[in-house]
């Protein structure tokens, strides 16, 4: 088959599949009120992919109510016929932070309502962690012990499941037009700049691509990475990633990784979509926005970064970034030079694990300076958090209970304004 009939075909596919699913959402398009009996579909997801999996189900119902976790009320309890859960679990077993405090709240629920209530409750994880689908099975054992109904056993889905030819529904091809090694002389492994020609993908920043790398002729589990670019009417379909090669500790190499950083060549085809994540979308730009990163977290970073120097009146930006050896580690100073120039940045803190200085990491720079950290977040100040969760993402949790209190914490994470992309 000819690249030519290749790329026609994929365009046809994903033409046709776009098509479908935008007549079967008008035409059972999810309610966003109330009527008495019905079913009422629920979800708590980090990234995006239990509500995607949720609304992929809604299909079939014309009547059905689509709800965050954190916004499930007992009056809901009072009216539905059935409930059913598509719950992502993160970190190390926790909850998503749309669904943080939902298993506390179940006490505050009416016992007859509850033991009246029939649900299902669909679990998404990944099995290369040991608390798989955690967070899913305590809401189903949790609903079962308190005397609710379940329709069914709880239900599995795995992201490390190797993708099959009927599949790939969605997923559709982006050329590799340029690859840069970041970091080619540091002792970290490499980091890599990669510029997609995506003319078949439409996105946000905040979003995340999936890749599936090939394997033996076959495809690979998807792999997912942070875009690192404004949306795409605004970026003339150029997509960016920033991919770090994995190494094991037996020094063997991620499948993914190194497809992307060693063996795809420049003007290779990668079989790719986008799935959003709506709760690291931000829908307000003139605001201060706190950013925090370490690594390959800087792609998630960039992209907020670009799509505000792209926006006339455009809120301040205050980056927090970390890297271990500032000689060799320095990733796109001359971008973010030209940021600060041009006031897209406000202010930059740069970091260096590898450095002789008290403050080696990110969440140093967040005590140091936890004053200004806590009036620029006063003034509607949004916080958005790029990188490892083990480490990085921990900490710099950790830092902002120290600093922000945990009740305004969580104010911000039901407000939407605390945003965490970590992996």
């Amino acid at each position: 088959m000819s690249e030519d009939l290749r790329i026609g075909i994929s365009l046809a596919l994903s033409l046709s599949w776009c098509l479908w699913v935008g007549i079967s959402w008008l035409r059972h398009k999810p309610r966003s009120t109330m009527a008495s009996h019905q079913p009422i579909f629920v979800y708590a997801s980090q990234t995006g992919q239990a509500k995607a999996t949720a609304q992929s189900q809604l299909i079939s119902f014309s009547d059905a109510l689509l709800l965050p976790l954190n916004k499930l009320t007992p009056q809901h309890f009072s009216l539905a016929t059935e409930m059913h859960f598509y719950l992502s679990t993160y970190g190390d077993g926790e909850a998503p932070d749309n669904g943080r405090g939902f298993i506390k709240s179940l006490n505050t629920i009416n016992q007859d309502l509850i033991q009246s209530l029939k649900f299902t409750v669909t679990a998404l994880g990944d099995s290369r962690y040991p608390a798989f689908c955690a967070f899913g099975k305590h809401v189903y054992q949790q609903l079962t012990h308190i005397g609710a109904q379940p329709l069914s056993d709880i239900k599995y889905i795995d992201a490390n499941t190797k993708q099959t030819e009927d599949k790939l529904f969605g997923f559709t091809t982006a050329k590799l037009k340029e690859r840069t090694h970041l970091n080619p002389n540091s002792v970290s492994p490499g980091l890599y700049h990669l510029h997609l020609d995506a003319k078949n993908l439409t996105w946000k920043p905040g979003d995340i691509l999936e890749v599936l790398p090939p394997e033996k002729g076959k495809y690979g589990a998807p792999r997912s990475y942070s875009i690192a670019s404004a949306a795409s009417d605004l970026y003339n379909d150029q997509l960016i990633l920033l991919v770090r090669l994995h190494i094991a500790p037996d020094g063997s190499q991620g499948l993914a990784s190194r497809f992307l950083t060693q063996t795809c060549r420049e003007g290779s085809l990668l079989t790719v979509k986008v799935r959003a994540n709506p709760s690291c979308q931000l829908t307000a730009t003139n605001t201060p926005l706190l950013l925090i990163g370490a690594g390959s977290g800087l792609a998630g970073l960039l992209g907020h970064i670009k799509q505000r120097s792209l926006t006339k009146n455009a809120g301040p930006i205050w980056l927090i970034y970390g890297e271990r050896e500032p000689i060799h580690d320095h990733h796109l100073s001359s971008d973010i030079a030209h940021w600060q120039e041009q006031n897209v940045l406000s202010r930059v803190d740069r970091v260096f694990s590898r450095q002789s200085s008290n403050e080696k990491y990110v969440q140093d720079i967040l005590i140091k300076h936890s004053q200004a950290v806590k009036a620029f977040i006063e003034t509607q100040g949004d916080i958005y958090v790029c990188g490892s969760l083990t480490g990085m993402g921990n900490a710099v949790h950790q830092a902002l209970v120290t600093i922000l209190g945990q009740s305004e914490l969580e104010t911000l994470i039901a407000s939407e304004r605390y945003h965490r992309d970590l992996y």
